[in-house]
């Protein structure tokens, strides 16, 4: 019988990480949307049945495709939605789960975008996820603009008109820093090393009345 060599610490803990950070950018905010979806069900069901039916079954469809992210995630795959639909319609189909769930109003604006590399796409991609899901939990926004241009790299923009920053204690750039989010920080951390991981940056600001996380992400070399 072939022996197994034992995997090396420092890598097994490199590969969880990467498999909690997903899990957590993944199913984070598509869990976190079901969550929203079935508190918008609860209250439809007494005045309008036939309206929460319609959105109870959305959210069913909705917990199939995050039991095929975990299945994807263990086979090492990126988000199927960005294989089917692009950046952009992966983006719009996440903000459409949202619209019907919470008050706040969202606006995907995009530019001319070219082909971009995966790994591009899914930052891109985690990075939006996981501040909508931050705008929905903490802002109090009415209105968030999410905004994708291309010039010499991607640049990613989430913007919402939020009462007061989301990130505790933002006071300027906190792209350098652990800037609390619901007291530990965590979606912060993870969409930071999503820039650095292709080679880009990222950061939180104070906007006008909210708060502003923006992304640059260069392509590679030759692409």
């Amino acid at each position: 019988m072939r022996r197994e060599l034992p995997v090396p610490t420092d890598v097994a803990d490199e590969v969880r990480r990467r498999l909690l950070r997903d899990l957590h950018d993944g199913l984070g905010p598509s869990l976190a949307a079901v969550a929203l979806g079935l508190r918008a069900a609860r209250h439809l069901a007494q005045r309008d049945p036939a309206s929460a039916g319609r959105l109870l079954a959305r959210l069913e469809d909705e917990v199939h495709a995050a039991v095929g992210e975990v299945r994807r995630l263990a086979a090492g795959a990126y988000p199927a939605v960005l294989a089917r639909l692009g950046l952009v319609g992966a983006v719009r189909e996440h903000v459409a789960s949202l619209s019907d769930r919470h008050p706040v109003r969202v606006d995907v604006e995009c530019a001319g975008l070219p082909e971009l590399p995966v790994a591009v796409q899914v930052a891109a991609y985690r990075i939006v996820c996981e501040a909508l899901t931050n705008v929905v939990r903490h802002a109090g926004a009415r209105h968030c603009a999410v905004r994708l241009a291309f010039d010499d790299r991607l640049r990613v923009e989430v913007v919402d008109d939020g009462v007061a920053p989301w990130p505790a204690g933002v006071g300027g750039d906190c792209g350098n820093g652990d800037c609390g989010v619901g007291g530990d920080g965590v979606g912060l951390r993870s969409m930071r090393e999503r820039a650095r991981e292709v080679g880009g940056t990222w950061r939180v600001e104070r906007a006008a009345g909210g708060t502003r996380v923006a992304a640059d992400l260069p392509l590679p070399e030759g692409v």
